[in-house]
């Protein structure tokens, strides 16, 4: 064994290496090289998730999605939130959210004394000659729509001659409480008591409408003696 010692003050053995093995070990080090040791060849690296490698094949989520404030992805438009339940006034915008006016189309009447939804009976038409004989048809303040579709106000089954929508209309009036017949969109001519009649016109008790084959007499619940909002 040749015991030597470089510029730095390294020994080293000189049979074994003509130059210091330490100094040449630093100085690729600090050219980024791998050890002379071989402890640096580990091939390609992979990125390491932030849980800190603990959990194998968890660091590839793929792509990320946008997280909203409710905890769903992706909420999409916003849309404003009147106030209330412990809000005053104003709009705000709330991801996700619909608007507390967001109401389907269909209404409630309102109706005698203010009450939501109550609309009672002011009267009645009775089949006495056509394919519903014998039926009777409840009528409501305001206009009734005749027609033999089922989201008429009355609809009269059977008759081919009555148009599926707005053939005719009867109404009652709660301020004259009175009562008024007359044609809306059908094609065939209306009568009432066996007369052409072409434009709204009063009626009264046990007065006889015709609406295509069918003949409906009037009975009134309300009027002069009684109304719902006595």
């Amino acid at each position: 064994m040749e015991v030597k010692r470089c510029e730095k003050g390294h020994f080293y053995d000189g049979e074994v290496h003509s130059t210091c093995p330490q100094c040449a070990a630093e100085k690729a080090a600090a050219q980024g090289a791998a050890p002379a040791f071989g402890a640096g060849d580990y091939g390609p690296t992979e990125p390491v998730d932030g849980l800190g490698g603990g959990m194998a094949g968890m660091a590839d989520f793929g792509v990320t999605e946008p997280q909203s404030p409710f905890g769903r992805n992706d909420p999409g438009e916003t849309q404003p939130v009147t106030g209330g339940s412990g809000f005053t006034g104003g709009n705000f915008d709330m991801p996700g959210m619909p608007q507390v006016d967001d109401y389907d189309s269909v209404t409630e009447p309102v109706n005698v004394g203010g009450v939501a939804g109550f609309s009672p009976v002011v009267g009645w038409l009775v089949c006495i000659e056509g394919p519903a004989r014998g039926t009777d048809y409840r009528i409501q303040a305001g206009y009734n729509y005749i027609g033999r579709a089922e989201h008429m106000d009355i609809c009269v089954r059977g008759d081919m001659k009555i148009g599926r929508e707005k053939h005719a209309l009867i109404a009652y009036d709660q301020e004259e409480r009175v009562f008024f017949f007359g044609p809306a969109d059908g094609k065939s001519i209306v009568r009432l008591n066996g007369k052409m009649v072409m434009n709204p016109q009063e009626i009264h008790s046990h007065d006889v409408i015709m609406v295509g084959s069918t003949k409906l007499m009037f009975v009134p619940l309300c009027g002069e003696r009684f109304d719902w909002n006595d």
